[in-house]
């Protein structure tokens, strides 16, 4: 697989960039392929260097999906990222990263996290924009996945032993 980078934007102006590796693109939606290169606790959900993100992107909807893959634990979460601007080219995949994000693990826990870190100052129409996404995505996040599941089995992309991390961090 080719690298591609993930280029993320938040509401503060800063920018983060990933070297993924492009497993999909085609009719506006998007899959990439990143191993984690060091620990995360995501709302109690634990990642480690070695296990797997396989990420998905639609270039209409207002939320990306990344897939987490544990190896010590052969288990997963789902983690939606409420999104707008998203733009997929093979090279780069950009997209806003709009703060609250909605984690849903195996176990049937749903979790709404970050809502804290919107900015008071939002223009109205952009925080309608994420209230609406984020209730659409706590609608249909069963469908969502089971969608972004049945993507990746026809995809089925071969493991390599590649692990790609964060390159960069600039504040804009």
């Amino acid at each position: 697989m080719k690298p591609c980078r993930e280029i993320k934007r938040t509401l503060t102006g800063e920018t983060k960039t990933y070297l993924c590796e492009l497993v999909s693109l085609e009719d506006g939606v998007g899959v990439l392929r990143y191993v984690i290169d060091r620990e995360y606790d995501i709302a109690g959900f634990r990642l480690s260097p070695g296990d797997e993100t396989l990420a998905l992107y639609w270039t209409g909807r207002p939320y990306t999906l990344y897939i987490w893959h544990r190896k010590q634990q052969a288990d997963r979460a789902y983690y939606f990222n409420i999104a707008d601007s998203v733009s997929l080219r093979p090279e780069e995949f950009t997209w806003r990263d709009l703060a609250v994000d909605i984690l849903v693990t195996e176990d049937g826990i749903v979790r709404v996290l970050d809502e804290h870190e919107l900015p008071p100052n939002l223009p109205p129409a952009l925080l309608l924009h994420i209230m609406e996404a984020k209730d659409h995505v706590l609608e249909h996040f069963g469908d969502i996945m089971d969608e972004a599941e049945k993507r990746l089995a026809e995809i089925t992309p071969p493991r390599l032993p590649l692990s790609y991390g964060e390159e960069r961090s600039n504040p804009s």
